[in-house]
């Protein structure tokens, strides 16, 4: 018998969007609080958590609310949020971010279809 998706409820998809966009906006507020450190590997823990326990789909939404994260407070700590080098990092960042989710949903797929016997 082949193996079927399993099927997740819209409760618990809105529950999931709701606890990964307060995360975020901590995270966020995280971020502006300590101006110049950077925090990436925060939000990619939040990014791969929500990709692991929902699906890719919402680990894209995630990764779109953390850039819109960032870039609201690099922009609220005087951060040159016009410049081209600001641009190339936060395109480097939604990359990474991309690669990452997209990694974490395939892991989840091979690891939850694949069985040793």
């Amino acid at each position: 018998m082949p193996l079927t998706k399993p099927k997740i409820s819209l409760v618990y998809l809105f529950t999931a969007i709701v606890i990964a966009t307060i995360i975020v906006s901590i995270l966020g507020y995280i971020d502006f609080i300590t101006g110049e450190i950077s925090i990436d590997i925060l939000y990619l823990l939040c990014m791969c958590a929500v990709t692991w326990y929902t699906n890719i789909y919402l680990g894209f939404l995630c990764i779109f609310e953390i850039f819109i994260s960032k870039t609201i407070a690099d922009y609220f700590c005087q951060i040159k949020v016009g410049t081209h080098l600001y641009e190339w990092n936060a395109l480097n960042s939604i990359i990474m971010y991309i690669i990452g989710g997209f990694l974490g949903g395939k892991l989840k797929k091979v690891l939850t279809t694949s069985s040793i016997t």
